[in-house]
């Protein structure tokens, strides 16, 4: 068994001169495959689940395919995820061409390859360079630190040898991020961890937000598992972006259109759109009073502003006067109506006719973590 992003996978390996048969008795899946299968059988791999490899010396059929027993996709391979097996070295199928086997290097206005001698005496002289000039701990290097399609692993341990290992290197940056942290290191500032509930919860939700995210295409696998599931349950979703994309068509055609709210914000107004929410909510009252009085910051500031914060972390009635937006400037900066917004209010925490509250499972993006942090 294999995980990729959370989801299930399983690979299967057999000698490259032995074959199976059509009968069940005769191949993996124990089904008659002299039939025509169902539109969603799980005897079938797709081409990029299939590969020629190395196995012990020996040449090997290899199949990675989506484990249908795993509650995350339940059979649903992900773009990255059904591309394992396409994406492991193979001199027999000439997958290997499609991997870097020398270093490359910026010069003359283009990536070019070179010697390992070259690229290493260049990385040296740029380092000696900048040591030479002031001292070791002015040198920050930008590099790579995931890997998609499992690649991660192989890769990160070269760079994490020379750079940690060898150079002894304190200052790091990596794939999106102004540090070696976490992509979403602003929530952690104000205590709210990422991967905090489980794919199931957005089947059982009231509301699912989804912001800056496209997850019918982007998130096929958490979409068609999980989220199609709540909304057949009875959840109501709001969509921010821009665009109306194939997820806002989607929902509608499986929610109906009167339990989907598209907000078309405009572009790089979300910050507004999440103040004027957040404005409206707490005015109504429609929060966790017991909560905010029990485990958050009681007080003015808690971290205050400075180079590391660029802005100040502080208690609840803080954070509302900070960003304090009213109906009528959010409605003007976003390009919404204020209908629309206290629609989306209601929908994310408007409490329910008894009383209790509503649950609301909120997806953001790339264009959120990497813009707005």
């Amino acid at each position: 068994p294999l995980l990729h992003r959370g989801c299930g996978y399983k690979a299967y390996t057999w000698p490259l001169k032995k074959q199976g048969g059509t009968d069940a008795a005769s191949n993996k899946f124990g089904v008659d495959l002299s039939t025509q299968q169902g539109a969603e059988t799980e005897a079938w791999y797709a081409p990029s689940m299939y590969n020629v490899v190395k196995q012990n010396g020996q040449d090997v059929h290899l199949v990675i395919k989506p484990d249908v027993n795993c509650e995350v996709n339940s059979g649903l391979g992900s773009v990255r995820g059904a591309r394992m097996a396409e994406n492991r070295r193979s001199d027999i199928t000439g997958t290997q061409q499609q991997r870097l086997t020398e270093p490359m290097v910026w010069r003359y206005g283009t990536w070019q390859p070179t010697s390992w001698d070259d690229a290493l005496d260049l990385v040296a002289r740029v380092t000696a360079r900048v040591i030479d000039k002031d001292n070791e701990n002015d040198l920050y290097v930008s590099m790579f630190d995931h890997g998609g399609s499992a690649g991660g692993y192989e890769n990160t341990w070269g760079t994490g040898k020379l750079y940690f290992g060898a150079m002894k290197v304190k200052h790091c940056r990596i794939h999106n991020r102004p540090a070696y942290n976490s992509e979403v290191h602003s929530t952690r500032d104000m205590g709210v961890d990422e991967l905090n509930y489980s794919y199931t919860d957005y089947q059982v939700t009231d509301t699912i937000m989804l912001v800056g995210t496209n997850p019918m295409e982007c998130q096929t696998n958490l979409c068609l598992n999980h989220i199609v599931k709540g909304m057949q349950n009875g959840a109501k979703v709001i969509v921010v972006d821009p665009r109306r994309t194939v997820t806002v068509d989607s929902c509608e055609q499986v929610a109906g259109a009167e339990n989907v709210l598209h907000l078309a914000i405009a572009s790089g107004s979300d910050l507004a759109l999440f103040n004027t929410l957040f404005t409206y909510i707490a005015d109504q009252g429609w929060v966790d009073a017991d909560f905010i009085a029990k485990s958050t910051f009681q007080g003015d500031v808690a971290v205050p502003e400075d180079a590391a914060h660029p802005a100040a972390l502080g208690s609840f009635e803080a954070a509302r006067a900070a960003c304090k937006m009213s109906l009528a400037d959010g409605a003007r900066i976003t390009g919404l109506t204020e209908a629309q917004i206290i629609q989306a209010a209601e929908w994310i925490a408007k409490p329910k006719e008894d009383g209790s509250r509503r649950k609301c499972a909120t997806g953001y993006e790339k264009g959120i973590i990497w813009g707005n942090d």
